[in-house]
């Protein structure tokens, strides 16, 4: 099917410039991280740096993006097929091996991994960078799911992160489900929106999928040097009214926490 750029994104075009649209990072690509590059090559960006050493097995088909014929081959080169049949000649996903202590990460990153050591670890490269301009890292578990993002001046990770042993565990048939995926990944890329796009964004997001509810931490909005009067009003006023904003101080504890493996 032929496709061309001047109509493929005609739909985002007043949303969002393509051309901010360049190269991010992406470290875990298992549910979350699937369905994130199928949306990132939706969206229009023009190089994602993908990160992963596993394989695809029979019981990722349950919460990833990937078709049953992919069991067996790698994450990354799964990952790479699926980026491809989503984007245009000009867009490119750069598959890569686990990201390690000594890797460079992406000005604009998200993570996604099975433990939240290897979270932080993207996260404290993240920080060093000269030119960081935002870091999200995406959680779920079966039944709820949980985003903390980052930029230079709104840095409270570590408020929210807690060691792997920490995190309640779940069994093994109750750690993922399709629509938590789905979910997640839908906040995550509207989250990735704001934040290239310099509008409001909470810098914390929980949410439950049994019952339905969802909690917020505290609301960023950008400065108005950065943005024009009309779209930081825009934004503002544009978030949901009957949202539930309330103290998430038992959200962030490890007693709400479900096994965030992916």
């Amino acid at each position: 099917m032929l496709r061309t750029t001047r109509t493929r994104f005609l739909r985002n075009k007043d949303l969002i410039p393509i051309e901010s649209l360049s190269t991010i990072g992406i470290v875990g690509l298992g549910g979350i991280g699937s369905f994130m590059v199928q949306g990132l090559a939706m969206m229009g960006w023009r190089m994602v740096m993908g990160y992963d050493s596993d394989i695809v097995v029979t019981h990722n088909l349950s919460s990833t993006c990937y078709p049953i014929k992919d069991v067996g081959r790698s994450k990354r080169e799964s990952a790479e097929k699926l980026f491809k049949s989503y984007s245009e000649d000009w867009q490119k996903f750069v598959p890569m091996t686990n990201f390690g202590i000594n890797h460079t990460p992406e000005n604009m990153m998200i993570v996604c991994t099975d433990d939240m050591e290897s979270r932080r670890m993207v996260y404290e490269n993240w920080v060093k960078l000269s030119n960081p301009r935002f870091f999200i890292d995406l959680r779920m578990g079966a039944t709820s799911i949980e985003i903390s993002t980052v930029t230079p001046d709104n840095d409270n990770y570590l408020q929210d992160w807690i060691p792997t042993n920490a995190v309640v565990s779940a069994p093994c048939s109750m750690k993922h489900t399709v629509f938590a995926t789905n979910h997640v990944v839908s906040l995550g890329l509207a989250q990735v929106y704001n934040l290239v796009a310099g509008l409001a964004y909470y810098d914390y997001i929980w949410s439950s999928l049994n019952p339905n509810m969802v909690e917020f931490g505290t609301l960023i909005t950008p400065k108005m040097k950065e943005v024009s009067v009309d779209t930081r009003t825009q934004s503002v006023n544009r978030l949901d009214s009957d949202a539930s904003r309330i103290d998430i101080s038992y959200p962030r504890s490890t007693q709400n926490r479900e096994d965030y493996s992916s």
